[in-house]
């Protein structure tokens, strides 16, 4: 028995019968990254890393976090891509919803240095102002021009706000072990810093301290979510082609040999947008390349059955989806659940009487089964990834489950997933256009195209 388990009943005879065939290559390119003979193996330190790294590292964190001497009510996150898209996924699907408001043991968080606007900045500012911030940069060359430019106006802010000896204890930087600019601006003003391993990417690197320090500073259980990690990879350890892991990625790969172009990841509670959003980098940056590769798009039911349900249901059926469920999704509050029934009332113009008394969850969960059958009745293959809970635990195992299914999904359709070529055109374009030095040739033939 999986931990997570897949439901392929509504993905068709079809697929069902191709992905079925894919399973023994399946197999034999988990066994590669396993004995790192895959293409990209020097990359592939993220797999079993709970076991080899994970734990001892995550005690050495927790016990940073409990030693620091500065009081903070906010940890502000300064990172792009994976280096802030996990944690944030973390956050957004366990931190109440209304966070800073209404006040738990977790502090506040904020993310900063994944895009460029002066709007959302400003804002920024203002609300640390409020607050009482610790900062966690995260970046492995220290060069990357969003996180970059961020971190000097927040380093900035930090420094005029609390002088540069309590700036330098409230400022933890995850980066390079020897090289790079930030390792150097660590060692000339001594902050606290975390080693990104040399051997993992940024969106295989979750479970590394990119995304453990930040979710200890805020308090959640980082031995819980690689105990989750640590769950996936001991079973693929002893896993015949039949796991879980293998028939996703094989279900992928058939539906992109039959013409299948989008795999939408379809979730029923909005706290999980982000889980989505980590999804979506993880396998658009390691699977499109050379004309490769499912398009990853995420849908939030019941919300998108209103806007873009019609075009799943009825427009081109270039699709394949996979409906992502956590059984036990309950809020908590002092170890109590939270449960929400309809109630009911005299009048009856609503004409909702048949729902007095049901769960608000068990409505969501005919919700999606009523919409899964009705997208397989409309064209689209239809699969079910299951969860037991939304917890670190259960996101800590969904986030083995899918780097796994990452790597042997690209490694079928013959692409490196460890590499992203495509991702350096715009920074040699926005190089050009802002007149970084030995880059005047092509800044001026730029504007002269715009």
């Amino acid at each position: 028995m999986s931990f997570i388990g897949l439901q392929t009943r509504f993905s068709g005879e079809q697929l069902s019968s191709d992905a079925a065939a894919l399973l023994p290559q399946a197999h034999e390119q988990l066994l590669k990254i396993i004995d790192q003979k895959c293409v990209g193996a020097e990359w592939t330190g993220w797999y079993d890393y709970p076991k080899k790294h994970g734990f001892a590292l995550a005690d050495e964190i927790n016990r940073y976090v409990d030693q620091l001497d500065v009081n903070y009510d906010l940890v502000l996150v300064i990172g792009i891509g994976g280096s802030y898209l996990g944690t944030r996924a973390v956050t957004e699907a366990l931190q109440h919803s209304y966070q800073g408001v209404m006040r738990d043991h977790h502090p506040m968080v904020a993310f900063a240095g994944h895009h460029l606007s002066e709007t959302q900045l400003v804002e920024l500012l203002e609300l640390l102002e409020k607050r009482v911030p610790i900062v966690n940069v995260i970046s492995k060359s220290g060069t990357t021009t969003e996180p970059g430019v961020v971190f000097r106006v927040l380093r900035h802010y930090m420094e005029e706000r609390f002088g540069k000896e309590e700036a330098a204890r409230r400022i933890v930087c995850t980066t390079d072990a020897k090289d790079g600019a930030l390792r150097q601006v660590v060692r000339e003003e001594g902050y606290a810093s975390f080693v990104i391993p040399d051997d993992i990417g940024g969106r295989f690197s979750v479970l590394t301290p990119v995304g453990l320090l930040p979710l200890a500073l805020l308090r959640f259980d980082i031995r819980a979510l690689l105990e989750g990690a640590d769950t996936i990879f001991s079973e693929l350890e002893k896993a015949s082609g039949e796991h879980p892991v293998l028939r996703y990625a094989a279900a992928r790969t058939a539906a992109f040999q039959q013409g299948k172009r989008v795999e939408v990841l379809a979730v029923s509670n909005p706290k999980l947008s982000h889980v989505v959003e980590w999804w979506k980098q993880l396998f658009g940056e390691s699977e499109g390349k050379q004309g490769q590769g499912l398009f990853p798009a995420g849908l939030s039911y019941t919300t998108d059955l209103h806007s873009l349900g019609q075009y799943v249901q009825d427009g081109v059926r270039n699709l394949i989806e996979t409906f992502l469920v956590f059984e036990r999704d309950v809020p908590r509050r002092h170890g109590i659940e939270k449960r929400i029934r309809v109630p009911s009332q005299a009048s009856k113009l609503d004409q909702l009487g048949y729902l007095e008394g049901r769960f608000l969850n068990e409505i969501n969960d005919a919700a999606m089964k009523g919409t899964m059958l009705a997208h397989f009745d409309g064209g689209v293959p239809c699969l079910q990834l299951t969860v037991p809970e939304l917890n670190e635990r259960g996101l800590g195992a969904l986030f083995a489950f899918f780097e796994t299914a990452c790597g042997v999904s690209a490694a079928l359709l013959q692409v490196n997933p460890y590499d992203q070529p495509g991702v350096e055109a715009y920074k040699k374009n926005l190089f050009a256009l802002m007149g970084k030095p030995g880059t005047e040739s092509l800044g001026a033939k730029l504007k002269e195209r715009l």
